[in-house]
């Protein structure tokens, strides 16, 4: 049953592709053939990986730095988008693009939980192609690399259709104390700016980052 189901849906997508106009089929053939999603987060994976293949791209996910370096090495090159989340490879965006070949900082986009003023401009400056923050969805991602979405894709429509457009209070609020610990630069630091004792606020975000 889930053959034919899958078999139906490439059917139900081929009919709306056919029916595109000149503008959206050239839209759709400039797209990356080849994604990386590099997230730890199964939540945030899985959206973004099924957006990424319902927009018409051959998408991969993995979770740990070491497998990074090892699609990186493929003898068949490096994958035409990186969607990642720098926070696997350390505390500070560098420690990402120290893995990243500077030629492909602009085929990277940061899709982060850890979002900062100070990682966001400096991704900016040195030319990283985008910097979002979850939750974010495939056609965003496309946009920020200087990828074609048109609004008016069917498929891009279907997405934002079942886009949430706010974060959970307890997600929200754990965002924002993690943002404060990437600002003030230690936990302590963040603690005296929160107005926190440190062992509560380690205790705060101890958990599990909560459900969106």
């Amino acid at each position: 049953m889930e053959v034919e189901s899958l078999h139906s849906e490439a059917m139900r997508m081929d009919m709306v592709h056919e029916h595109e106009a000149p503008d959206d089929r050239a839209a759709r053939a400039r797209r990356p053939r080849r994604t990386l999603i590099v997230d730890a987060e199964r939540c945030s994976q899985r959206t973004l990986r099924d957006d990424l293949v319902q927009l018409g791209c051959d998408s991969r996910v993995i979770s740990e730095i070491s497998e990074l370096r090892v699609e990186l090495a493929r003898p068949e090159g490096a994958p035409d988008l990186i969607a990642a989340e720098y926070r696997l490879a350390g505390k500070r965006l560098d420690d990402l693009l120290d893995i990243v070949p500077r030629a492909m900082w602009s085929r990277l986009v940061i899709v982060t939980a850890y979002a900062s003023i100070a990682s966001a401009v400096r991704a900016v400056k040195l030319g990283v192609g985008g910097y979002l923050v979850k939750p974010t969805r495939g056609d965003q991602v496309l946009r920020a690399a200087g990828y074609p979405v048109l609004g008016n894709d069917p498929d891009a429509a279907a997405l934002r259709e079942g886009a949430q457009p706010y974060l959970s209070l307890d997600r929200a609020i754990w965002e924002f104390l993690t943002q404060a610990v990437e600002d003030a630069g230690t936990l302590s630091g963040a603690a005296r700016l929160l107005g926190l004792h440190a062992r509560s606020l380690r205790r705060m975000l101890a958990k599990y980052p909560p459900p969106r």
